[in-house]
């Protein structure tokens, strides 16, 4: 029945557009074309390379019969078409109606006609936004139908026998314009009005979105949907040192961020409670803060996108100022996004600090009113990541700007092992094996885990544990001691990223994580 469905609507479509091209007006209706379209639309999108008929018994549908994805080429024809026979008002003709008789005879059809404006807000629920581009003006066009044609009638609660004069609540709405016109806001008309006009700002939204998105080099995530796996694959790293209570960076953003928004949601529910809108991510290069972010955005579903210093220094060094404001104002635009803002310290230099000048303290100034106009919006969350979280301005790092300050640090000892586990999991080695070398590679890190094995960055990291993999594959079972790993460590620590005083800024900020 479906497939039929969809096949008839297919050949009414293509009816009605040839009556159109040919001239001939007397067989066109416009709103008999629309409505084949969002019914050829809804079936084939459903049925599209599922449905067909079994024409050998026990052999499934035959792919001869097998209903063929949407033609997109003329669903956009089709759609060019009913914004060409808008008319000047912004609407369009009625068309036939739905019906042209009742079961009871002598009965006028009345509100058998449909209005116009529920066409546009169907059309706008079953197509894409990207569809509506080229015809923003024709919307805009009904808009202004809408927004003049609002009614009223008061529903009276007192009449002035003398004068005649009425007075209570008014009652607003629309009335469709096929209606007798002094009837009054209708309840069917209302709604639709209603619909169509959240619709349209639905469109209007998704398309401003994809602007921004694009013109700031965004990644286009939400296309593919939620990617729980993303999440699985990002290692953990510890908010501070290695203790029994120590929380870690996943277990605090999947309480403050992943459950609140996307958990929630997918519940049908609004964001959760302890909501966090945006984080400032800490800690020394190559610690994957960028990997983080987007692997936020992939398990969301949301699209991703990375400001940088360029993005402030497009309009040159004189308009850095102005290019924030630029910059900001666009991001407001986007809606479930989520949005990094990658080393932009030197807009928002700490104002104390000696020598600096005018110029910059406005910056820091400006960037900071940016950020909390940003924020109190709600509508995407932000992170800002640093390798110098001590050269901010406090008012950035002061409780409140953002919602949480989280220290990213190298992979915590559960990660390494994990690491090493996958290395050395995929080696012919027996079960026995692996499991002796998997207890003596987390026992070696334990005993040297404050001294240089904390400070390996990711890739540092896979380094040390896929030769110390190679070496005891290559080896008797017992010949991966502690001093075999000590030599590797050794010759890794000395070409290591984390050492002098990068170590040292790493102890000194990895305790001043906030959540």
């Amino acid at each position: 029945m479906s497939k039929r469905s969809a096949e008839i609507s297919l050949n009414e479509l293509c009816r009605q557009l040839a009556y159109r091209a040919a001239g001939d007006y007397s067989s066109f209706d416009v709103i008999r074309m629309t409505y084949s379209l969002l019914s050829y639309v809804k079936a084939s999108e459903a049925l599209a390379e599922t449905a067909g008929r079994e024409i050998t018994p026990g052999k499934g549908p035959d792919p001869g019969t097998v209903v063929p994805r949407t033609n997109r080429r003329l669903v956009r024809a089709a759609l060019a078409a009913f914004f060409a026979e808008q008319n000047n008002d912004g609407l369009w003709d009625k068309g036939q109606p739905i019906y042209k008789s009742f079961r009871k005879s002598g009965r006028n059809v009345g509100n058998a006609f449909v209005f116009a404006v529920d066409t546009l807000g169907s059309l706008m629920e079953a197509l894409p936004a990207e569809d509506f581009r080229p015809h923003m003006d024709a919307l805009q066009k009904t808009l202004l139908w809408i927004e003049t044609h609002l009614t009223a009638d008061i529903i009276s609660d007192f009449c002035d026998p003398e004068s005649g004069q009425c007075y209570g609540k008014p009652l607003q709405g629309w009335v469709s314009p096929h209606l007798n016109q002094d009837s009054g806001p209708q309840a069917w008309s209302t709604a639709q009005a209603l619909t169509c006009n959240s619709r349209m700002r639905a469109v209007t939204q998704e398309l401003m979105h994809n602007d921004v998105r694009t013109e700031f080099n965004g990644v286009p995530l939400s296309d593919d949907g939620p990617k729980l796996a993303a999440w699985d694959r990002l290692l953990d790293t510890d908010l501070g040192y290695r203790s029994k209570n120590c929380r870690t960076l996943k277990d605090v953003l999947r309480e403050r961020i992943l459950d609140p928004f996307h958990s929630n949601r997918m519940k049908g529910g609004m964001v959760g409670p302890g909501a966090a809108y945006s984080a400032i991510l800490f800690g020394p290069p190559g610690t994957a803060k960028t990997t983080i972010c987007e692997s936020v955005a992939e398990f969301m579903g949301w699209d991703f996108v990375v400001i940088d210093t360029s993005a402030f220094l497009a309009d040159g060094l004189t308009n850095v100022a102005s290019r924030i404001r630029y910059v900001f104002e666009r991001l407001q635009a986007l809606e479930n996004c989520v949005i990094l803002f990658d080393e932009i310290e030197e807009f928002c230099l700490d104002r104390d600090t000696p020598g600096l000048g005018m110029e910059s303290r406005m910056l820091t100034t400006a960037m900071l009113t940016a950020i909390n106009d940003l924020r109190r919006a709600k509508k995407s969350i932000f992170f800002l990541a640093t390798n110098r979280l001590r050269a901010f301005d406090s008012a950035i790092t002061r409780p409140g700007r953002f919602d949480m300050q989280l220290f990213v640090g190298t992979p915590n000892l559960d990660s390494r092992c994990l690491q090493f586990s996958q290395l050395i999991g995929t080696m012919p080695l027996s079960e026995k094996f692996k499991e002796n070398a998997e207890h003596k590679f987390r026992s070696f890190l334990e005993t040297v885990w404050s001294e240089d094995a904390m400070f390996m960055n990711y890739l540092e990291g896979i380094q040390f544990a896929s030769a110390c993999a190679d070496f005891a594959a290559s080896n008797e079972e017992d010949a991966l001691t502690n001093e075999v790993m000590k030599t590797i460590l050794e010759s890794q620590a000395a070409v290591m990223t984390v050492r002098g005083s990068a170590r040292d800024e790493y102890t000194a900020t990895m305790e001043l994580s906030r959540f």
